[in-house]
């Protein structure tokens, strides 16, 4: 029962990527990780948020989708209700093979700095990733979650909610990897959909000097980095195929009788 679930589990998951379509792991649990510029992490710690009290998985999940939310918005009016950037991701370690799923594959690590040549929230390649210069599945960068817990803390009232720390890692880690797709950091607010006058592209560094509070918001692409993701990566159509629906759609018949043998 238990391979049939994992046959399901990675039928849907294949089902639900494109092949096609470039593909980012989000390593939130390898130890002693490095990246291309040296940077090595431990696994994410969600105990390093004061006050917090949620699991890893409720943490890592709603880091994940708001990181679809950033690059799948279609708050933009040259988007429409069924176009998304033509890219992927998924919550993997960096030694997964995804290579049957998705052979154009990069990862980014998550997770507490352990050493390395910088400092700062993150850091990442510039559009290494969208002209494929970095081999398959290079760690292009690292978002340093002790760093980011400790440095906004003050920000966050000295006590973090979900929300706030959600916001906080997904925003640098949206902003890492659109380095790597080829965004630079602006040189202050700019329009967008977000919460904030300032977009994810946004730092706190001169001549943007973004308040550290607004790390905290939920934040979007301006809509001129948006256009340039568009130029870089392209847009997708979506919707499910109709083999893929079927595929679904059978499995879920042949778990029922099994749900049910399982249950008298």
């Amino acid at each position: 029962m238990k391979i049939l679930h994992i046959i399901v589990l990675f039928l849907i998951l294949c089902c639900s990527l494109n092949a096609n379509a470039l593909l980012i792991k989000l390593d939130f649990s390898t130890n002693s990780s490095t990246d291309m510029w040296g940077n090595t992490t431990n696994s994410f710690d969600v105990n390093q948020a004061s006050g917090l009290g949620e699991s890893f998985n409720t943490m890592t999940s709603a880091i994940l989708a708001a990181v679809k939310q950033d690059y799948y918005s279609t708050s933009y009016n040259f988007i429409t209700a069924n176009q998304q950037l033509d890219i992927d991701f998924m919550i993997a370690g960096v030694d997964t093979d995804v290579s049957a799923i998705d052979a154009n594959h990069y990862t980014m690590q998550i997770g507490s700095r352990v050493a390395g040549p910088h400092g700062g929230l993150g850091v990442a390649c510039y559009f290494c990733v969208a002209n494929g210069s970095a081999p398959i599945n290079t760690i292009f960068g690292s978002v340093f979650s002790n760093t980011i817990f400790s440095a906004l803390l003050p920000a966050a009232g000295g006590i973090w909610d979900l929300n706030e720390a959600v916001n906080a890692i997904a925003g640098t880690l949206s902003h890492e990897i659109a380095h790597g797709l080829g965004l630079l950091h602006p040189s202050g607010p700019a329009s967008n959909p977000g919460e904030s006058i300032y977009g994810i592209m946004a730092t706190g560094a001169s001549p943007t000097s973004m308040p550290n509070a607004e790390r905290l918001k939920n934040r979007a692409f301006s809509d001129d980095n948006m256009e340039v993701l568009i130029r870089n990566i392209g847009l997708r159509t979506v919707q499910i195929p109709e083999p893929a629906g079927f595929v679904l759609f059978t499995l879920a018949l042949l778990l029922l009788p099994l749900k049910r043998i399982e249950k008298s």
